[in-house]
């Protein structure tokens, strides 16, 4: 009698579940090779790339705030540099300066004698007041001629007018205010067709024959000038070689400074 031989369980085969093919179990397949611990079927590796973003791999972190600034420098830098110039052509308003109707004769007649002292080499101590000095700076300056005689329709004396009119097309205007022991000077030029307003606050000092002014504050149109570049602005503006030659002081005056709201000059 013959016995069958039985087939070996199907319960003890495994099936690929990449290649299909039964084998006896094992880590890899022995057709295709996969690891069987490691192998995802398809539909779950389509499940995943389809879930977000965020549960496949760390999110990245929203730009910093330092990133955000650096993006938005050239509009602040922009911003800043239109603010400056806007301050800078907004004039500040000229200053209020005293007037005195009989500041033109005394004012006329202390200079006389200040020339005549001068000349003799003999000590004169001059006081102008506010409206004094105002009056004296607006009949003497280039400015005042050259706009007196363009209002008038009248010439220019001879050998004036190449010297006034490079002046005249700067200078517009010069007013001083005197407080207490400090001096407050405004100046309104024009620069390429725009006018330009200075007002500068300091104390008057004479330094080897030449008249300076220590700064205390300024402004440049509106906008206040820091501090930390006043004396620049200041020494500029005296050591100029347009202006040196302005703000050096006659071998006969000694010194010059403010007191009670008065200029006094003093000779040697």
């Amino acid at each position: 009698m013959k016995i069958a031989q039985s087939e070996p369980a199907t319960e003890s085969l495994i099936t690929c579940p990449k290649c299909g093919r039964e084998q006896a179990p094992a880590d890899e397949c022995l057709r295709c090779g996969i690891v069987f611990a490691k192998y995802k079927p398809q539909d779950d590796l389509s499940h995943e790339s389809a879930l977000p973003a965020s549960s496949s791999r760390p999110t990245r972190g929203a730009p910093g705030l330092g990133w955000r600034l650096f993006r938005l420098l050239p509009w602040i830098s922009l911003a800043i540099t239109a603010t400056i110039v806007f301050l800078i052509l907004k004039q500040a308003p000229p200053l209020a300066i005293q007037t005195d109707p009989q500041a033109a004769d005394r004012v006329s007649e202390k200079i006389a004698q200040l020339r005549m002292a001068m000349e003799s080499g003999r000590p004169y101590s001059l006081s102008l007041t506010e409206a004094e000095l105002n009056h004296w700076m607006q009949n003497n300056l280039a400015i005042a001629s050259t706009r007196q005689a363009g209002e008038a329709n009248q010439n220019l004396p001879n050998g004036h007018e190449a010297a006034i009119q490079p002046v005249h097309s700067a200078l517009k205007d010069v007013r001083i205010n005197m407080i207490d022991h400090q001096l407050r000077a405004y100046v309104l030029f024009t620069i390429y067709g725009r006018d330009i307003s200075l007002q500068l606050d300091g104390t008057l000092e004479t330094t080897d024959g030449v008249l300076r002014l220590k700064p205390l504050s300024g402004k440049l149109g509106s906008l206040p000038i820091p501090h930390s570049t006043l004396d620049h602005v200041v020494r500029q503006l005296f050591d100029s070689p347009e202006n040196r030659d302005n703000f050096k002081l006659p071998p006969q005056i000694a010194s010059v400074w403010v007191e009670n709201s008065t200029l006094v000059v003093v000779t040697r």
